[in-house]
């Protein structure tokens, strides 16, 4: 694969591991995996689309460890690397209007969460000059605030 970075991340006689970013996208998962699986001399013997990987295992006297890994490079490439960009659909689902999608509400509502946790810190700091229930009532609102962030971002945190 000529300039560029090959997708098997390590390989012995007997056994080649996959790892790719492109193959967390379910839809080249799903191809690459149905393309491996095709394949007469390689066997698929585990797989993980969370992070990419697929682990293929061959019988070295079978095949030459060049001819597996050349063959799954080959096989892949058409899949990480098509030529072509696939044809937008001409008509594509229209999102009513005043409608979002799940994943811009999401994101709207985390925007709401940071302003707030802004402006409830601001008046918190404010606060602690007016006395202990006002700076522990904005503190309160703070927390709130932040809970909802870290909901949002839960993904991302847990990593």
């Amino acid at each position: 694969m000529t300039g560029r970075t090959s997708p098997i991340a390590s390989a012995v006689p007997g056994r080649i591991r996959v790892r790719h970013p492109l193959l967390r996208r379910n839809d080249r998962f799903q191809e690459a995996l149905g393309r491996l699986e095709a394949l007469d001399t390689i066997r698929v013997t585990e797989s993980n689309p969370a992070v990419g990987s697929v682990l293929l295992s061959y019988d070295p006297v079978a095949v030459t460890p060049e001819d597996a890994r050349s063959q799954v490079e080959a096989l892949l490439s058409a899949v990480l690397h098509p030529a072509e960009v696939p044809p937008v659909p001409d008509d594509p689902a229209p999102v009513a209007e005043g409608k979002t999608t799940a994943p811009e509400l999401k994101w709207r509502i985390n925007r709401v969460a940071k302003i707030g946790m802004m402006g409830s810190m601001a008046a918190t700091l404010a606060a602690l000059g007016v006395g202990k229930r006002v700076h522990a009532g904005f503190g309160t609102l703070f927390v709130a605030f932040m809970l909802v962030h870290m909901t949002v971002q839960r993904k991302r945190l847990f990593q």
